[in-house]
């Protein structure tokens, strides 16, 4: 027992000490005091700051999180896209709004078709290059997407497929789609700008309605930039309606 109040007595300057890390930065890393628990990655390939998914632990844990990650990477770190009840930890902890997705929804029971004669197909074995070399050729800067980060998506929920449009050797357009507890999420959607204008899109988005009512997804659900009209467009064009919510990434800065 000693030694538990002994802990309890540190200053908050001395806590990021006790945070125990696992790999070696710019690796992906584990961050972890007794139970609680984080995770850090570099955002992605080309904004190298760390972004941190918090496992398991309070306000406290993520503020000596937040200080060992400065130590290790710099000055700025950021969160994942949040609801507005899970930013609630990350703004006591010092983390402030940085960037806002907007939350579309359609239902999938019954399944408002979606017709294409575009191939789709799902893949659970993707050549991930020419997955990220869509990726990249799709988004820029802040808003593209790592390996890593595909990856995560892809795993979120425990039903989970990949969605390929092929060219030949190569990836015309793919989307990562998971379902879980009756929600089924849209979680990354891309098309090659080679192949704008071509359908491709709206193809991706009805396979992926089909997979989720499929998977026993009574909602799907979907996030997208509001400077994005383009891609607005298509969700409406294939049932999406805004609900006026939205998902925050937040962004702390040290000293």
């Amino acid at each position: 027992m000693a030694r538990n109040y002994h802990v309890h007595l540190l200053t908050l300057a001395q806590v990021p000490t006790l945070v125990r890390v696992e790999g070696e930065w710019p690796d992906p890393i584990t961050l972890s005091t007794g139970w609680f628990r984080a995770r850090a990655r570099p955002w992605n390939d080309q904004v190298t700051e760390p972004m941190i998914r918090l496992d398991r632990g309070g306000a406290e844990f993520l503020i000596s999180v937040t200080r060992r990650i400065h130590e290790l990477a710099g000055r700025v770190c950021y969160s994942p896209a949040l609801f507005g009840s899970s930013s609630r930890v990350w703004l006591r902890s010092g983390f402030e709004p940085h960037a806002g997705l907007r939350i579309m929804e359609r239902g999938l029971n019954p399944v408002a078709s979606v017709a294409s004669d575009i191939e789709v197909t799902s893949n659970s074995d993707p050549n991930w290059e020419a997955i990220l070399e869509v990726d990249r050729a799709s988004f820029e800067g802040f808003w593209s997407m790592s390996r890593e980060g595909l990856f995560e998506a892809l795993m979120t929920n425990r039903a989970h497929t990949l969605l390929v449009v092929p060219d030949n050797d190569a990836v015309a357009g793919y989307a990562i789609v998971g379902s879980q507890w009756g929600v089924t999420y849209l979680h990354r959607i891309a098309v090659h700008p080679g192949w704008a204008g071509r359908g491709l899109g709206r193809a991706l988005v009805g396979e992926a309605v089909r997979w989720g009512a499929a998977n026993g997804g009574r909602t799907m659900i979907l996030n997208v930039r509001p400077d994005n009209h383009r891609a607005i467009a298509l969700y409406q064009r294939t049932g999406f309606t805004d609900t006026g919510t939205e998902l925050t990434v937040l962004r702390h800065q040290s000293g």
